[in-house]
């Protein structure tokens, strides 16, 4: 692919948008989480995009309701109840889906993926990769790793890390996965998936999405980004990921985005 992991010029925050190319020759994606609320309505932004996505879950039934649902042009719309009611609803908008490729699998088929996306709790994610590793390793597939060990939910997840271990969830399970061949990246940490439309995001004042990560993974997830209505932001390589983990919130990581929103016209989607 024609891209790089860097700003087009010391102007410009964003990477330079790569060349359109044929759906065919887009990576494959599944993702793990997938019919979590993130997961579904990223789902149907990849979808919608071009891209053929599996949508992952514990049973390929479960997952399979929704992509019906999805793949019928209703969209999907859930409550959520429990614990985590009132963090938001499952809300993709009906939306014309005959050309969609998308499948629904469980979590075993997330390895036939060539761009695998980690989309549930931290706390679970590890069991799940590593059930899969076997058919992952020396294979070159790329990881987004979307987890946020640090955005704490009223049901318990996202306690944080221990203080003496790395603080970025992309490096633990990097490490954990110990795969030269697999390249990762991270990206939409802080973007609310009620703001994730199938066609562009609902506040178009607010496209922009920080990735960072493993070039190999990065250009792809900046060619994901740009081909869904968004716009990315490439920070650096994996050693940058403790700066920009969801949920851990600082005086000068607010002031730094107001900073950079002003000199260099970034408008980062936080939910604003």
């Amino acid at each position: 692919m024609a891209t790089a992991s860097k700003a087009s010029s010391s102007n410009s925050p964003w990477a330079p948008k790569p060349v359109d190319r044929p759906k065919n020759e887009l990576p494959k994606i599944s993702v793990i989480g997938g019919t979590g609320r993130m997961g579904v309505h990223l789902c149907a932004a990849w979808a919608n995009a071009g891209y053929d996505v599996t949508m992952c879950s514990r049973t390929k039934e479960k997952a399979q309701v929704i992509v019906d649902e999805l793949l019928s042009g209703k969209g999907y719309q859930k409550k959520v109840e429990g614990k985590n009611s009132g963090q938001g609803d499952y809300s993709v908008p009906p939306c014309e889906a005959k050309e969609w490729k998308l499948q629904a699998g469980d979590n075993t088929a997330a390895a036939n993926a060539d761009l695998i996306v980690l989309s549930t709790m931290y706390e679970k994610t590890w069991s799940i990769l590593e059930e899969i590793a076997p058919e992952i390793k020396g294979k070159g597939k790329k990881i987004l790793d979307m987890t946020n060990p640090f955005m704490k939910r009223p049901d318990g997840f996202g306690a944080g890390l221990p203080k003496d271990g790395p603080q970025a969830g992309i490096i633990i399970h990097k490490a954990k996965l110990d795969d030269p061949t697999t390249k990762w990246a991270g990206a939409y940490k802080h973007v609310l998936w009620t703001l994730i439309l199938p066609n562009g995001p609902k506040n178009p004042s607010r496209p922009d999405i920080e990735v960072f990560g493993d070039k190999e993974a990065v250009d792809d997830v900046v060619e994901l980004i740009y081909r869904h209505g968004w716009r990315p932001i490439v920070r650096g390589g994996i050693e940058v990921a403790p700066k920009y983990e969801g949920g851990k919130v600082s005086f000068g990581k607010i002031f730094g985005n107001i900073r950079r929103e002003m000199k260099k016209g970034e408008k980062l989607s936080v939910g604003w």
